[in-house]
């Protein structure tokens, strides 16, 4: 607690020291001709005591071009510069002598041609339509600090620990370099290689890439950021190199090489190590000691690169990326990447099944290793031959081959028998997929403002070959159930081919209604055909074929659509979208095994009405979807004398109505981001498993319609930056999320529902002293409560705790301390578990060479040697813990060498 205390302390210090002698400067900005208001230009404070006119604060004006600024320094003298799109900028130089300045109604004029722009007022953030632009000099970053440590000076712009970008409470899902992308659909590859003097301008807008026609409301829409290099590295070369080694034999290498030249880009990469990460995140103590366990570094239309996760995992990488512009029409993006992973994985797993006076308890243990290879190879083409007309055309490969091999150890028993069994198995399997895609939309723009035609066209095509060795032994000690063994070869084959192709046209019939309509047509084509072999001990091949265990099932689905809308304007900023979709589908199944085909013919239609008013999105929508072929076989699937499935060929397709609301906002005078959402589906129809499970721990299902199953969230996220400007920084967030499922439960001709309630509460601050001091602490309350009713079982209920902090001390000589802290808390683990972990992550660095270039870096991740992975699934009157292998503690020395070269001419 005295933690809490002592950080709490600190920041309120900081908060009190920043604001004494402070004023505030408030105004109202008005054209000068119609006297009407201005909004959103920007107001900037700048010091005027030197030349380098250092940024104090600045701010928008809101709907009444009214605009506040607070905690301005007095006795010195300040520039209040003004400027806005198309007008003259208003500037002022004072010096604050009373805590308040009213600067009154402000006029700015119409700008004139020609006019000459003073060098040194560039303002901080201009605001042209859709696009936020901020210029990056007037944010200050530490020396050698990246593109990451710049967008967090920025207001409204949010970096979460695992490098996710947020802007205004949006989610950025592009970073892109000068208009193209760098690399991949992954932000951290720009944001943590990118040098931060590099870039000159950080542009903000709409991800409207798909959405040309600007169908989508903008309050659903995420962001892109395009980062603007200045002029002397439009032509450059850039990246880095890095090497370590560590203890428990650990290692890390890798390099990035990127060079620039007008309109051609080209990446190179390459890497290998065993920390469970890609390595390219270097620049902060997370990747460059394996100490992020974040996932997947980048990742573009499936295209994975790295690893990531619980286990032991060695990861190599090499790939390249490159962009090019063919004059001012066509733009092309292609991109490889070979990616090797071999991975281990142990976990143990304890589960409770209360059965009226009865708890089975179950125990296993099992070890994993696997090996995945992977080439994919994706691009982007995109060709406008006039301001009216675009083509893009997205194919996509990949090709991956993969072998595991599992060892599992099982036993259960129960409060009348035990042991009930003792189990072992052995399960090697290796195979190979193959994944085509590919996506082509044309749009083009009609003579009548806002009327367009646009044509869909997608492709998949994805065979799948495996074969599995499964060696089973289980020892009964039930009467009931007697023991078996067995050793069998599953061959399987499936693939799957879906084609659909697609066309509409979108007019305005007035200014305020726009009329749509989409044709569609697709079809799709299904496989899984699995053969089981017995083994047989006489002539040493599996060549005993198993029909209960073998299925060869094909489903082809023809569709065909029509999806009328309606979009009315009812005022600026609010108003109505309504669709209508009808889809005509035709599917025949095929089960095997001598099962007659089953022919289906449906008509669904799929409504979706959308109501939009500034920060306010209110949405139904209707969706239908097919029940999966396997679940509909007419004859029972037996995996085991303790398991087998009775499939249900009259099984209807479930829908689904969901109902949302939503609302965001940013508050530039405030610097607050809100967003407020609440949903929830109604399923009709849902398939559901009836099952019957007895005291030995034997196992029957048949698929089921029912109706009755609902899924209720409410969400809400407050960010609040307190202090952006000057020595302190501070932002402060809360997270709240709840959620209800209900939903059923059939056991042992037992009829009833299962309602789960689930609750987190995130409390989140960030805090930053010159650059000197930064600390990230975050607390997460995560609440669970499972009830029963119609039937006689208790309720279940746990409370997790975590608290982490990341920090971070630049000092003196170049030298840095990086860190991060975790304590996480189960008080209900089962005996043998552990209930609680403190990770500690610790580096200590210092730069050298020129510009500060070269890095050495000693890094040690889990120093306590307290990491642990555990978690409690509580579902259908069970409760199932499980406790993973990760790594723990190693100590990792590297040396990294980062290089920029600029190569235009002077």
């Amino acid at each position: 607690m005295y933690k809490y205390l002592l950080f709490s302390l600190l920041l309120i210090i900081a908060t009190q020291a920043g604001a004494q002698n402070k004023a505030n400067v408030k105004g109202r900005v008005v054209d000068s001709l119609s006297a009407k208001p201005i909004e959103f230009a920007t107001v900037a404070i700048l010091d005027n005591r030197d030349t380098s006119a250092h940024l104090l604060s600045y701010t928008i004006t809101d709907k009444n071009g009214a605009f506040a600024l607070h905690n301005i320094p007095q006795g010195i003298p300040i520039k209040v510069f003004i400027s806005f799109v198309a007008y003259q900028p208003y500037r002022k130089i004072v010096t604050l002598k009373t805590d308040a300045l009213d600067l009154g109604t402000i006029k700015l004029n119409i700008k004139e041609l020609n006019e000459v722009v003073i060098k040194g007022e560039r303002m901080p953030i201009v605001i042209k339509k859709d696009t936020i632009e901020f210029n990056a000099e007037a944010f200050k970053v530490r020396p050698n600090a990246v593109v990451e440590d710049l967008l967090k000076k920025l207001p409204g712009l949010e970096v979460g620990s695992d490098g996710g970008i947020t802007v205004m409470g949006k989610d950025v899902t592009k970073v892109l370099v000068d208009g193209h992308e760098f690399f991949s659909a992954d932000t951290r590859m720009a944001t943590k290689n990118i040098d931060a003097d590099m870039i000159d301008k950080i542009q903000v807008y709409d991800d409207r890439e798909n959405d040309p026609d600007h169908l989508i409301p903008a309050s659903k829409l995420n962001k892109i950021i395009n980062l603007k290099f200045k002029k002397a590295f439009k032509k450059s070369i850039f990246g880095k190199g890095y090497a370590g080694a560590g203890t428990s034999g650990h290692y890390q290498a890798g390099g990035l090489i990127n060079t620039f030249r007008d309109t051609l880009q080209i990446s190179i990469l390459g890497s290998s190590n065993d920390l469970n990460n890609t390595g390219f995140d270097f620049n902060d103590l997370y990747g460059s000691g394996g100490l992020n366990r974040g996932g997947e570094a980048i990742s573009r239309a499936g295209i994975a690169f790295g690893g990531g996760g619980t286990g032991k995992q060695t990861a190599t990488n090499a790939g390249f990326n490159i962009n090019t512009d063919y004059g001012k029409k066509l733009k092309v993006n292609f991109a490889y990447i070979y990616k090797k992973e071999n991975s281990e994985y142990n976990t143990l797993t304890k589960r409770q099944q209360f059965l009226a006076d009865t708890t089975v308890f179950g125990n296993s243990a099992n070890k994993r290793n696997g090996d995945n290879s992977s080439h994919a190879i994706s691009s982007t083409i995109v060709w406008q031959p006039d301001d009216k007309t675009r083509l893009r055309y997205t194919p996509y490969i990949n090709i991956s081959n993969n072998t595991s091999a599992n060892q599992t150890t099982g036993s259960s028993y129960s409060n009348f028998t035990n042991p009930i069994n003792v189990s072992t198995n052995t399960n090697n399997a290796s195979g190979n997929n193959i994944n085509f895609s590919q996506a082509l939309n044309y749009n083009r723009q009609l003579k009548k403002k806002g009327a367009s035609i646009n044509i869909d066209h997608t492709l998949t095509f994805s065979p799948r070959n495996s074969t599995n060795f499964d060696n089973t032994n289980l020892t009964s000690y039930a009467a009931a159930l007697p023991s078996y063994a067995f050793n069998q070869l599953g061959d399987n084959r499936s693939r799957s081919t879906d084609a659909s192709l697609s066309a509409g046209i979108s007019y305005p019939v007035t200014e305020k209604i726009k009329v749509d309509v989409n044709a569609q047509a697709s079809y799709g084509h299904s496989l899984d055909k699995v053969s089981t072999y017995d083994y047989s001990p006489a002539t040493g091949e599996y060549d005993s074929f198993l029909l209960e265990k073998s299925n060869n099932l094909a489903r082809d689905k023809w569709m065909q659509g029509l999806n009328p809308g309606l979009s009315i304007e009812l005022k600026k900023d609010i108003n109505v979208r309504m669709h209508f979709n009808t889809q005509f589908q035709q599917v025949n199944n095929a089960f095997g095994r001598g099962a007659a085909d089953l022919d289906q013919h449906f008509v669904f239609f799929m409504p979706n009405i959308n109501f939009n008013m500034k920060g306010l999105s209110v949405d139904y929508s209707r969706f239908t979807f097919l029940p999966n072929i396997g679940d509909m076989v007419p004859y029972t699937v037996v995996f085991s004398p303790s398991s087998s499935v009775t499939g249900n060929p009259f099984l209807k397709p479930t829908s689904s109505n969901s109902f949302s609301i939503n609302y965001s906002k940013y508050n530039f005078q405030t610097r607050t981001s809100y967003n407020v959402r609440a949903s929830v589906v109604f399923y009709e129809n849902s398939v559901f498993r009836q099952r019957t499970l007895d005291a030995q721990s034997v196992e029957t299902s048949t698929p089921i319609n029912r109706d009755g199953r609902y899924y209720m969230n409410f969400s809400a996220y407050i960010n609040k930056q307190l202090k952006k400007e000057g020595d302190v920084q501070l932002d402060a967030s809360t997270n709240i999320n709840l959620t209800k499922s209900h939903d059923f439960f059939v056991l042992n001709r037992m009829d009833g529902f299962q309602d789960s309630y689930r609750g987190t509460l995130n409390e989140h601050v960030t805090f930053n002293y010159k650059d000197v001091l930064e600390l990230s602490p975050q607390y997460r309350l995560s609440y669970t409560y499972t009830t029963y009713s119609g039937v006689n079982y208790g309720s279940q209920k746990y409370i997790t705790h975590a608290f982490d902090t990341h920090f971070r001390v630049n000092m003196p000589f170049k030298t840095n301390i990086d860190g991060n802290y975790t304590y996480n808390y189960n008080p209900l683990v089962p005996a043998g578990f552990q209930k609680s972990s403190n990770l500690l992550n610790v580096s200590l660095a210092r730069q050298f060479l020129k510009k500060d270039k070269g890095e050495i870096k000693l890094s040690c991740y889990d120093l306590l040697n307290q990491n642990i992975n555990t978690y409690r699934y509580i579902n259908q009157n069970s409760i199932t813990d499980t406790q993973s292998q990760i790594i723990r503690r190693y100590f990792l020395l590297t040396l990294q060498y980062k290089f920029t070269k600029s190569t235009v001419k002077k």
